[in-house]
């Protein structure tokens, strides 16, 4: 009887960490999306205008800046992926819609698999997107 609840025990916890590891090449691709929209973006704006949002989302994200994301422990992190996203949505909001219409669509796909990524990263989103415009207010200009 003990050798079938150790081999469900492990059989279980395999399990746990196949869609635990899942769950983190997921946001990690998420990233890397976030990060080739961005790049394609980065011509066409001015990224010195967002040099707030990109401070507030760069005090979040270890070793490195937002812009030039490296390390496991930042491309596989689910605020790093969320920050991303909502910085995105910064710079999309305050830029003209018309040519960046295809962009706005791809970021809101991102957004969506964000929000379906677990239930804390719709809440996540929600309370940096009030911090960051705060921030945004605070610093002067």
């Amino acid at each position: 009887m003990s050798y079938v609840n150790k081999h469900l025990a492990r059989t279980l916890e395999q399990q746990h960490k196949r869609s635990v590891r899942g769950l983190f090449l997921k946001i990690q691709d998420l990233n890397n999306g976030c990060t080739l929209l961005r790049k394609r973006l980065e011509p066409h704006i001015d990224l010195a205008v967002y040099k707030d949002a990109i401070d507030y989302v760069n005090q979040f994200v270890s070793h490195t800046t937002i812009l030039n994301l490296k390390f496991i422990t930042n491309t596989q992190n689910l605020e790093v992926v969320v920050l991303h996203a909502l910085l995105l949505a910064h710079i999309l909001e305050n830029e003209d819609s018309y040519p960046f219409e295809y962009d706005h669509n791809l970021l809101r796909g991102y957004i969506h698999e964000i929000f379906a990524l677990n239930d804390h990263a719709k809440a996540l989103f929600t309370n940096h997107q009030e911090k960051m415009l705060h921030y945004m207010e605070s610093q002067p200009t």
